[in-house]
């Protein structure tokens, strides 16, 4: 018998209108126990779908489903088991962050008090001063901190380490691989910097424009797809090429045909940001970008 799959969100036909931007029958299931990331362009209607699973935005129509859930007549519950850092600070940057968790504390039946000063500690953000002090990395941080600690099984994260030094942003993604040893626990990670989705992430979702324009597993991704650099460009090679950027040095272009061979060629498979940009090139010039040099993706 199949193992059935458990999705810990449920967005069915959901419709947004922002008057400049829409978000247009769009459906998407995100697995429980996994970490999916959300990548796409500026723009692309990414911050958009959080807040609106966040309750911050209103849906014209639509059906959002936490856990098998809606959220009319289990308010409480969803808020307390869906925690979200999202791309700007929203807590009261007057307070410092002692205040701030008492104030989650009494909010957050499940907020562990101990883990946040440990993590405030790690961090090493001064707990004796007001936020508003802090630079921008440090608001970021504490942000994150706050939503860890709220004991939730939904962790949902808009550009959680943009702004952040190498450094921490590696103890960031540590962190979220700790909170996945709860096999209860999920994570829906939004942010551009890819290189992360490549250490943590199982599957992948591209959006653009207001659509979904994929959705798989990490693992089949890379199965599926190659990044072939080569010298001179065939015609068999030009049908198979997706986001086609060509150079002083010869032509890039991602491919499903796992058979490309011959002199003066490499192939090897995409990272998750090689991927994007080539996708996102077919879109906007199909086979037509001349770009930098991408010899450096192949250690050239």
């Amino acid at each position: 018998m199949e193992e059935q799959v458990l999705n810990a969100l449920e967005i069915q036909n959901l419709c947004v209108n922002l008057g400049t931007f829409k978000i247009e029958n769009l459906n998407l299931n995100i697995i429980k126990g996994a970490i999916t990331g959300l990548i796409g362009a500026n723009g692309a209607g990414k911050s958009t779908l959080i807040k609106t699973v966040m309750r911050c935005v209103r849906a014209e129509s639509g059906k959002i489903l936490y856990g098998g859930k809606r959220f009319a007549g289990n308010e409480k519950q969803i808020l307390s088991s869906v925690a979200c850092v999202f791309d700007d600070v929203v807590f009261s940057v007057g307070s410092k962050p002692k205040t701030l968790k008492k104030i989650y504390s009494s909010v957050y039946p499940n907020f562990d008090g101990a883990k946040y000063d440990m993590l405030v500690e790690r961090f090493r953000l001064p707990q004796n001063i007001r936020v508003q002090k802090y630079s921008f990395g440090m608001k970021k941080k504490l942000s994150f901190v706050i939503a860890l600690c709220q004991g939730a099984e939904l962790l949902i994260l808009d550009e959680p380490t943009s702004g952040i030094d190498p450094y921490d942003r590696n103890e960031l993604t540590t962190l979220i691989q700790e909170y996945m040893l709860d096999e209860n626990h999920t994570v829906l990670f939004s942010t551009h910097i890819t290189e992360d989705l490549d250490k943590i992430a199982d599957y992948i979702v591209m959006m653009d424009d207001g659509r979904i324009t994929l959705n798989d597993s990490k693992d089949n991704i890379t199965q599926t797809y190659r990044l072939v650099r080569c010298t001179d460009l065939t015609d068999e090679m030009r049908t198979g090429a997706i986001g086609l950027k060509q150079d002083m040095f010869g032509y890039t272009f991602v491919t499903k045909d796992k058979n490309i061979s011959g002199e003066g060629v490499q192939v090897k498979t995409p990272t998750i940001e090689e991927l994007f940009v080539h996708l996102l090139g077919e879109r906007k010039n199909p086979a037509q970008d001349v770009g930098q040099s991408s010899q450096s993706i192949f250690g050239m």
